[in-house]
């Protein structure tokens, strides 16, 4: 393997970039679009990655705003629903249609962090700029929209948010992800010898995939690696399609 510390050789190279995935797919030249067999039994011709930007924040509140009764921390909680949201703000009426939202105590004790649904950004995906990624990004960045609507959705799941909002901490959030054609991930070999882990830039939470794979490499197949191969898609041995507005839901 070439890369700018010289030429490293070894047997296998693992792949795990999160949102860089699509600078080693095109690496590799492998294809920039793919074959899917659809339910109805036609095959259809799809773009091999889209971007999209995932939306972030922190509500400033105390480090132990969260914890449940008994001083514990609390699970991360998931809300998708199509209740009218309304601003915390001045009660207008933000949405009406299906919205989602995340939310836990902020790795860093700042408050409470978390998200709402990410969006497509509507570019051809060798044409997006990943770099510079997260807060350093000239184009990628929350909005006063954006925490309007968090932290409004925030005051709707639990009463202690209502009255909150000005408590968002403003500044540079948010960041970008790579999905594969059916936004699940795809774990598979390519070019003989190299390994590919394309998630959806989850990072820490898809640790546990680590063994799984260095077990395959070792040739111990893994039979819940198995349904996310890459040719999935032509054998149109699909996931089932998600309602929530979350791509990974």
């Amino acid at each position: 393997m070439v890369t700018d510390k010289g030429t490293i050789d070894c047997d296998q190279v693992v792949i795990g970039a999160g949102p860089w995935v699509r600078d080693f797919w095109n690496m590799l030249e492998l294809p920039k679009t793919t074959n899917v067999k659809g339910k109805d039994g036609k095959t259809h011709e799809v773009d091999m990655w889209t971007y999209w930007f995932l939306q972030e924040g922190i509500l400033g509140v105390d480090a132990d705003y969260l914890r449940t009764n008994d001083g514990k921390q609390p699970p991360v909680i998931h809300v998708d629903t199509d209740a009218p949201l309304h601003s915390d703000k001045d009660g207008k009426l933000i949405t009406d249609e299906l919205w989602g939202i995340y939310y836990k105590p902020d790795i860093d004790g700042l408050g409470v962090q978390g998200g709402t649904s990410p969006y497509i950004v509507q570019k051809h995906f060798d044409k997006v700029n990943v770099d510079p990624y997260g807060v350093e990004s000239p184009e990628f960045q929350t909005t006063d929209k954006f925490s309007d609507m968090w932290t409004s959705a925030l005051a709707h799941c639990q009463k202690r948010f209502v009255g909150k909002s000005n408590l968002y901490r403003k500044g540079p959030s948010g960041g970008l992800g790579c999905l594969t054609p059916d936004s699940f991930p795809i774990f598979d070999r390519f070019c003989e010898n190299v390994y590919m882990i394309a998630d959806a830039n989850h990072g820490y939470k898809m640790i546990g995939v680590g063994e799984l794979v260095a077990k395959e490499i070792l040739g111990q197949e893994s039979e819940l690696l198995k349904p996310f191969r890459f040719n999935r898609y032509e054998k149109g041995e699909l996931h089932p399609t998600s309602n929530s507005p979350f791509p990974w839901s």
